[in-house]
């Protein structure tokens, strides 16, 4: 059975089948803001196989990660969905981009994501270049596309690899979505 169902009718989009749990991945900050502001892919030493829904978890802060800060693509990212203005690559952070800034989540659910392929790097460079300038060297590409971003970011701990939401956070998105649908 599909994860998604056939919108009804006065419906905006898919409906989530109830009962199909989906999966979570913890993804640490910034990165998991670049992944619902426009990253297309995430690296992973490890191949996903899984192809479907996804929710995407922001890790907690204390996992802050200084090198996605460090970024000039998250910093770029950082400027365009923020609107401030231009400013040389390594002050960004100085603007806003850091693990105290009002606009990062930290230990939530944030996003309802689609994964829709993964590949390794190796497989970018038989083609002559990476896939895109946030694929990793060395890395697995999850590909994924964002469907849906939480109004309320629905708190909860995270875990290494997939995944599943405890109940009542999981009814908790569960409500966003069909309330926003």
């Amino acid at each position: 059975m599909s994860p998604l169902a056939t919108p009804g009718p006065g419906r905006r989009g898919p409906a989530l089948v109830q009962g199909k749990h989906i999966p979570v991945l913890t993804v640490r900050q910034p990165w998991a803001w670049a992944l619902q502001n426009g990253k297309p892919v995430e690296n992973r030493p490890w191949e996903m196989t899984y192809r479907g829904l996804l929710w995407l978890h922001a890790g907690a802060r204390s996992r802050w990660d200084p090198a996605g800060a460090d970024s000039g693509l998250v910093q770029d990212e950082w400027l365009q969905v923020t609107g401030l203005p231009d400013v040389p690559h390594g002050i960004a952070k100085d603007i806003g981009l850091h693990r105290n800034t009002h606009l990062m989540v930290f230990g939530a659910v944030t996003a309802l994501l689609q994964v829709t392929g993964c590949h390794h790097a190796d497989d970018c460079t038989r083609r002559g270049s990476p896939c895109n300038p946030w694929a990793a060297c060395g890395q697995w590409h999850i590909e994924r596309q964002v469907l849906h971003v939480l109004p309320e970011p629905v708190p909860c701990r995270g875990m290494l690899g997939l995944w599943r939401l405890p109940e009542d956070a999981e009814n908790a998105v569960r409500a966003q979505l069909e309330e926003d649908l």
